[in-house]
């Protein structure tokens, strides 16, 4: 081969080297892949599917898909979620979500296939509704006894956010299932019975089997008291301003007025004016004003005293309290008292 062969191969070889960095550049091998796994949304994680912005109200689109199909289709089917859907069906219609295709469920699928999803979605959820680091717990509470509504409460509060969003949207959908059930023969324990390992990752084993039982009895107790668990709760954390509204309308029907801080203390001259018109009526006696400026009296001077005069002092006149006004003896006799001590100073 001449040398002008050989330079001749070497620029083809180049010219292709720079095309093939050009291909790379434009699509960098990276960006492929999170291309393909972009719309993947089956194995992932329900954080990362807020983070993608694939949720709302903290619900995956898929799931709230799916739940409307069947709010409208499948609410009277009988065996709804106890009968499995067709194995092809339900493949495909998992590879069309994943590939960020929404598919049209009315002529796609059917309702046993669609059930059968849902529960799919639920149980390959990188950890479970119910987190790992909260399951023994929830386990411990149910555990040779009936469980505690506020321990259980409390638990439920401690979820991430949105791992009890969509375990209260899901409660919600299940008693609407439960409410046909005369149709659908599905009653909430037989939901709880399905449900129960797709919310609560159950270890395998004897100690698997101790642990379903559990996880029935906790999703029967959330389905049968979901406006305790989840209502409830939510107006508990209602803002303080919410709160304080709702406490005064509810004391001011019962006639009394609660106040969510300590009311200020009146200046003297508004208690006096509440004081006086708080007063019974007494009969009217003719009062004589003491000598000096209005408003005031004369001091005596303490019986120890030199009995040299001094310069009398004066004292602003306070409203008597109403424990002082009993009755209106009382009220004559402390004016004598007044007259007394008056002359006695001017003497």
């Amino acid at each position: 081969m001449g040398a002008g062969a050989i330079t001749v191969c070497q620029n083809k070889a180049a010219v292709r080297l720079k095309e093939d960095v050009k291909r790379i550049m434009a699509h960098p091998l990276g960006t492929q892949k999170r291309a393909c796994s972009a719309g993947k949304v089956f194995g992932v994680s329900l954080r990362d599917l807020q983070q993608r912005g694939q949720t709302i109200d903290g619900v995956p689109l898929v799931v709230q898909h799916m739940v409307e199909y069947l709010q409208e289709h499948g609410l009277e089917q009988e065996g709804l979620f106890r009968v499995n859907g067709n194995v092809r069906v339900v493949e495909r219609l998992r590879q069309r979500y994943d590939t960020g295709v929404k598919p049209d469920l009315v002529q796609e699928a059917d309702v046993y296939s669609v059930a059968s999803l849902l529960k799919l979605f639920l149980r390959e959820l990188p950890d479970s509704l119910i987190v790992s680091r909260l399951h023994s717990q929830f386990m411990q509470l149910y555990q040779g006894r009936s469980g505690d509504q506020e321990e259980l409460q409390w638990l439920l509060r401690q979820l991430p956010d949105v791992n009890y969003f969509v375990l209260k949207f899901l409660c919600h959908f299940l008693t609407q299932v439960a409410a046909h059930q005369k149709t659908n023969r599905m009653t909430i324990y037989n939901l709880a019975t399905v449900f129960g390992p797709n919310v609560f990752y159950v270890s395998p084993g004897i100690e698997g089997i101790k642990e379903q039982n559990i996880s029935n009895k906790l999703m029967t107790a959330l389905l049968e008291n979901y406006s305790t668990f989840f209502e409830s709760v939510d107006e508990m954390e209602a803002p303080p301003e919410v709160q304080t509204k709702v406490i005064t309308v509810q004391e001011a029907s019962s006639g009394d007025v609660a106040f969510s801080f300590r009311p200020r203390p009146l200046p003297p001259c508004e208690l006096t004016a509440e004081s006086s018109r708080s007063l019974p009526k007494r009969k009217k006696t003719k009062k004589t004003r003491p000598e000096g400026r209005p408003g005031s009296f004369p001091v005596p001077q303490p019986e120890y005293s030199s009995g040299t005069p001094e310069t009398a002092r004066t004292l602003t006149v306070k409203s008597p309290r109403r424990e002082e006004m009993e009755s209106s003896e009382e009220l004559e006799s402390s004016i004598k008292d007044l007259e007394i001590n008056s002359r006695l100073v001017t003497t």
